[in-house]
């Protein structure tokens, strides 16, 4: 099986229906899909991408430096104490697991 790809071109012509169903289709059956043709350029795709990553960076950041994150390591850190564990080299919470939720919502309904 492979990953859906999509011709974008092809939602304005005579093949409209059968490519909303791929769309169907690549959300429901894969939660995602490539889409080929949609006219957006390189140089376009290329800031978005920069501009997400930087955003991601600092969201992380942002959520290291948050107070429930002090509150945890604080937790970690007394339990390593009573532990007997002691030193300089504490273990962090550097890698905790995060979720983010984007929602996409059609005002047409």
């Amino acid at each position: 099986m492979a990953i859906p790809v999509i011709d974008f071109s092809k939602l304005e012509g005579k093949e409209r229906a059968e490519t909303l169903a791929q769309i169907n289709n690549g959300c429901r059956q894969w939660g995602f899909f490539q889409l080929v043709n949609h006219g957006i350029t390189v140089e376009l795709l290329e800031r978005v991408k920069k501009v997400c990553t930087e955003c991601d960076k600092h969201r992380a950041e942002a959520f290291k430096a948050s107070r429930p994150m002090q509150l945890l390591d604080q937790l970690v850190r007394e339990e390593q104490e009573v532990a007997g564990e002691v030193n300089n080299n504490k273990k962090k919470l550097d890698d905790v697991d995060w979720e983010d939720v984007f929602v996409l919502q059609d005002d047409n309904q």
